[in-house]
């Protein structure tokens, strides 16, 4: 059995939890991702500041421009974000004005779309965002940044695959025709 399989008794000795607490924070995904989205979202705040927006308004605005019109759950399962988080972020922009909501063809749903507002906020906000992004890839490297992409596209769908009922898959928040 290897050590990541092994039962740790840590108990409480302060040398031996420090000790984890460093092979935790070298080779830990959710430590060291939380680490870089936290550094990402702090950059594109920045960045996106101008167009008063945060980089989780950036994010749903895009989404719902992509997607056309969507309901919590195509949204909540695209972005792998909760439904309480999400609702509450979809308010905030429904009362900036930048989100309309209607009701799905069931009545039972409602539908998010972008108001005419929010299209011009987001287009404000591409070029900050380009600028951001484009900063962060030639830091990184422009070479790698497409397999760094697709290895964390395959890292959300294995995390995500250990969660989901049998059967569902994730499917990205795409154009189709009922969403148009």
């Amino acid at each position: 059995m290897d050590q990541t399989s092994a039962p740790l008794d840590a108990g409480t000795d302060p040398e031996r939890l420090r000790a984890l607490g460093g092979e935790i924070a070298a080779t830990c995904a959710g430590f060291n991702l939380r680490r870089a989205s936290r550094a990402v979202s702090q950059h594109f705040d920045h960045a996106l500041a101008p167009a008063g927006l945060r980089m989780t308004q950036f994010t749903l605005l895009s989404a719902l421009a992509l997607g056309g019109s969507a309901s919590i759950n195509e949204i909540s399962h695209a972005l792998v974000i909760d439904r309480t988080t999400l609702t509450r972020n979809l308010r905030l922009l429904r009362e900036a004005g930048l989100v309309t909501a209607q009701s799905g063809q069931t009545g039972r749903e409602q539908r998010f779309s972008l108001t005419a507002e929010g299209r011009e906020i987001l287009a404000r906000a591409i070029p900050l965002w380009r600028s951001a992004q484009d900063s962060l890839v030639d830091h990184f490297d422009q070479a790698r940044w497409p397999g760094l992409v697709a290895d964390l596209d395959r890292l959300v769908e294995g995390a995500i695959g250990k969660h989901q009922h049998p059967g569902s898959k994730l499917e990205p928040l795409a154009p189709t025709p009922e969403r148009s």
